[in-house]
């Protein structure tokens, strides 16, 4: 039992050290402080335990409050250690002196009989407190891990404990979004295969340095890379956690996503590039001024506009002496004024340079510092030199202008601020009647009668005109004295001192009668038949548009007619053209004759006339088609001794309020006519509905095919370069037209192919066509080219709501900015369909007017900025170079335009005639052969250079 016993004791005493020891852990003896404390707890443990076993009772009581002492205070190694040093000494005291283990001595038994309570108590105390410090430790350190695992797993940035050799230990939610991975994916995953190559190794660098204790923490901005194989950058904090006897567990980083402050400063640095190269490409110089150290700093522009070698330290007097004698006064009062005053301050001077004199504008702000002193200036030079020089010469030509409008040709009338005259030449003499003499203070509007109109009010206010009109379009008439009138158009110049004081104005008259004869002239010809003069076909059209517009509100019935005359080809070839015209003017007359004054007669071109017979219905309407055909069958025509005779066929149709849509009812009274034609000639048809399926039989196209050469049939896009006529290279916009190939593989243009829908929906179609294929096809290679395009849009399409908004749309989701899509209208469009022009507008686009031509009448429609320009006809630019009328006509739209802040296209231009005409008129840009060759679409994106837009 003995030895059963002393085995134990020695393997409790022995085999905790022998577990524990490591070579290392004597290592940690090497500081001082743990060995002296080691050394001194054994020699107190080993002297109070030999007191204990020779003088006090129950020694082995005493000697276990000891050890428990030692514990407390000691690592496991050491406090074993004194155990065992501890066992072995009381062992040896026992084998010395077996009288040790005698009962206690009486003399301490009776004077301290509370001894054995002590000892029972001490040991009991001693543990509870030390399992109350455990306890209270354990519970502080999982506070500490539930606040950490908190802030960690909450953080709004990204957090990860990271293991030594690299491996994603654990990461929280932020992470996890930034990265796009999962925390699962991210455990099979290191730090080192997310790291952007370029920064791996100076992450790896710093990791090192951590981990050899050379550093503490470290931070650095990296990038990774996302799941999607993206680049994002992120701020990196690391810092790492070690075991108690130093050896590096984990890596605990915070990683914070600043892609967007890495975008701002991308940005903010090309913004300062920008600002740098704006500064040096205008010739602008920075300076700042620190007022306590009175230190100027000045950068290259600023010693290149004084002329000062840069090695010359710039400070006042450097500058003062710069500055003319007679500015330094001033300059100096501005600059301490704006010192005084805290304010900023702008300021104009002169400096001495070695070619002469340069004025200076000085700009500069101030910065204040806590006390609301002025603690620097910040500002800049510039040279003006040129524009003071510009004003100058500028001046000069102001005073040599008013000399030469004394002699023009003009009436020049001078006012002083009373609106009395002071001056008349002798134009304005002659066209008011009133000599200088008479009229020298006079009220002005006395001398001159002016009213609005030949019998109009009396004007009542000089500047009452209508400026933004042109000329020969303001209804203004001076009555002259001694009788006679003007049509005029007057202007108003101020008058002026070098100081800018008024003293008075400059009345320029101009005649304008033989202007404004000639717009009345070309208004007839763009709404009468030159050979006829009845109406035109625009003229005519606009008159049914009115009537159209009118019926819903009316309830009236009117009654459209298509005339066409029979045989008149085989006049025109045998007797000649002079014969056919003559034919032409008689009929128009006689059948003029045969209707009423409310109707209206026009001429459509060629042989084709219209008839609009408004109030009228159907068999009234035959009745007097009948009429003028028997009329026109019956005419003996006689040319140069001969009899002809032509006939004539007329299909009529009904407008009501269930037939009102004016593409409709054309065609429908051409489906007639073509009815009565083919009926035998010389008759008058009344449109049915089962005349479409004759027609469309008969037709050169079936509707079949029509809708198949849409869907499926190649649709090409001819672009045509638009250029200044001033400057035909600079080609800076491309308008589109369209070739379509039909089933027999003939190739029809855009018109033509229009012009033979039957159907509203095929011009929808069509539209959704061309857009479709450019959208898909074209329009990121133009975007990424910067040209702008010009599409064309039918009236059908901008009248449906629904195109409109899947044009919108498909820009909308496109990468061509809508500033460069132009969408090319026909401006008659704007009559009933306004609100679709300004809904695409709204979304970016820009708008093209075409088919502005004789009728002027569309001035009355348009407002100002409604378009960004005006498309004229083809047909009135053809021949413009040898045509009077028609350049008359191009320069009063010229003028509409300026006014309404529009700019002209016009073209096609082939001859450099007829671009050098149109330059003169003032046409903004023009098109055609002379411009650019027309060549495909796909053509042009794949060759040519990027645009400047």
């Amino acid at each position: 039992m003995i030895w059963v016993l002393s085995e134990s004791i020695g393997a409790l005493a022995l085999v905790p050290l022998g577990l524990l020891f490591k070579p290392h852990y004597l290592l940690r003896h090497r500081n001082p402080r743990l060995l002296f404390e080691s050394l001194l707890t054994l020699a107190i443990t080993l002297t109070l335990s030999w007191l204990s076993m020779l003088y006090l009772p129950w020694p082995f009581t005493f000697i276990i409050v000891l050890l428990m002492w030692s514990a407390v205070r000691l690592p496991r190694m050491e406090a074993f250690l004194i155990f065992l040093t501890t066992v072995m000494m009381v062992s040896l005291m026992m084998a010395a002196g077996p009288s040790l283990l005698a009962t206690p001595r009486t003399y301490l038994m009776s004077h301290m009989p509370w001894l054995p309570f002590l000892l029972i108590l001490l040991p009991a105390n001693i543990m509870t407190m030390v399992m109350y410090a455990f306890r209270a430790e354990r519970k502080h350190i999982s506070e500490s891990e539930t606040r950490f695992r908190n802030a960690m797993e909450y953080s709004a940035i990204g957090m990860a404990l990271v293991g030594t050799e690299g491996q994603w230990l654990q990461s929280n939610k932020a992470l996890c979004q930034f990265l796009g991975y999962s925390q699962e994916e991210l455990r099979g995953l290191t730090f080192q295969q997310l790291t952007w190559p370029e920064d791996l190794n100076k992450d790896l660098q710093q990791v090192e340095k951590l981990i050899s204790g050379e550093i503490n923490t470290y931070s650095m901005e990296k990038r990774y890379y996302n799941r999607n194989g993206d680049v994002v950058w992120a701020l990196l904090a690391v810092s790492l956690v070690r075991h108690t006897d130093g050896t590096p567990l984990y890596f605990i980083a915070q990683i914070e996503d600043i892609n967007e402050l890495k975008r701002t400063e991308q940005v903010n640095q090309q913004l300062m590039e920008r600002i740098t190269l704006a500064n040096e490409a205008g010739g602008i110089g920075i300076w700042e001024w620190e007022l306590k150290p009175n230190i100027f700093s000045w950068d290259k522009r600023m010693f290149e506009l004084y002329e000062i070698p840069p090695h010359i330290k710039p400070n006042w007097q450097v500058w003062y002496e710069c500055v003319l004698p007679e500015d330094r006064q001033h300059a100096e009062k501005v600059i301490r004024d704006s010192l005084q005053s805290r304010s900023p301050f702008k300021l104009e001077f002169r400096i001495a340079v070695k070619d002469g004199i340069r004025h200076i504008r000085a700009l500069a702000n101030r910065v204040l510092n806590k006390e609301g002193e002025v603690e620097r200036l910040l500002g800049i030079n510039m040279d003006m030199t040129e524009v003071k020089q510009l004003n100058e010469a500028l001046f000069q030509e102001k005073e040599r202008l008013h000399i030469t409008l004394d002699s023009i040709g003009e009436a020049v009338v001078c006012i002083d601020m009373a609106m009395k005259i002071t001056f008349m030449n002798p134009v304005a003499e002659k066209m008011s009647g009133w000599t200088q003499e008479e009229a020298l203070g006079v009220p002005l509007l006395t001398v001159l009668h002016i009213t609005f109109g030949d019998n109009g009010p009396l004007m009542e206010n000089i500047y009452s005109a209508d400026t933004s009109r042109s000329a020969i379009e303001q209804d203004v008439v001076l009555h002259c004295r001694s009788g006679g009138s003007y049509d005029v158009h007057y202007s108003i110049t101020p008058l002026s001192t070098l100081d800018g004081s008024n003293i008075g104005s400059v009345l320029v008259i101009q005649d304008v009668t033989e202007s404004r004869k000639m717009l009345r002239q070309l208004s007839y010809s763009a709404s009468h038949d030159a050979l006829t003069h009845l109406a035109n076909r625009a003229s005519f059209e606009k008159q049914l548009r009115i009537l159209l517009q009118t019926v819903n509100s009316t309830h009236q019935r009117h009654a459209l007619v298509f005339i066409d005359l029979d045989r008149f080809k085989a006049v025109n070839d045998s007797a000649g053209h002079a014969a056919g015209d003559a034919l032409l003017r008689e009929l128009a007359s006689l059948m003029l004759s045969m209707l009423r004054s409310s109707d209206v007669l026009a001429r459509l071109g060629g042989d084709e006339f219209g008839l609009l017979l408004p109030d009228c219905n159907v068999e009234s309407a035959r009745f007097i088609a009948t009429r003028i055909i028997s009329a026109v069958n019956d005419y003996h025509f006689i040319w140069e001794g001969r009899v002809h005779r032509v006939g004539a066929s007329a299909g009529i149709t009904l407008i009501d309020d269930n037939n009102h849509q004016a593409a409709e009812v054309m065609s429908q009274a051409d489906i007639a006519r073509y009815a009565s034609k083919n009926g035998g000639r010389g008759r008058v048809t009344i449109y049915e509905p089962q005349q479409v399926a004759a027609h469309s039989e008969r037709a050169v196209m079936s509707l079949d095919e029509q809708w198949r050469m849409i869907k499926e049939n190649q649709l090409m896009m001819i672009v045509h370069g638009i250029a200044s006529p001033r400057i035909p290279e600079a080609r800076n916009l491309w308008l589109i037209s369209l070739k379509l190939w039909s089933c027999e593989g003939e190739i029809i243009d855009e018109q033509t192919f229009r012009r033979s829908f039957s159907d509203p929906a095929l011009s929808h179609a069509l539209d959704r066509r061309v857009f479709h294929d450019f959208f898909q096809q074209a329009a990121k290679a133009i975007a990424s080219k910067g040209l702008s395009i010009a599409l064309p849009l039918s009236v059908a399409g901008l009248s449906s709501a629904t195109l409109v908004n899947e044009l919108i749309e498909q820009l909308e989701n496109s990468p061509l900015p809508p500033r460069l899509l132009h969408l090319i209208i026909p401006a008659d469009a704007i009559l009933d369909h306004a609100e679709s022009v300004q809904k695409l507008r709204l979304a970016g686009c820009r708008i093209v007017f075409s088919q502005v031509g004789r009728d002027l009448q569309i001035f009355n429609s348009l407002k100002a900025n409604m378009a960004d320009y005006l498309l004229l006809d083809g047909e009135l630019c053809a021949n413009v170079q040898g045509n009077l009328m028609d350049e008359m006509l191009i320069t009063i739209i010229q003028g509409h335009a300026q006014r309404l802040g529009m700019k002209t296209i016009a073209g096609p231009v082939v001859l450099p005639l007829v671009m050098d005409t149109l330059s003169g008129i003032g046409v903004d840009l023009i098109y055609g052969d002379v411009i650019a060759d027309a060549q495909p679409l796909d053509l042009l994106v794949n060759s040519s250079y990027f645009a400047i837009n």
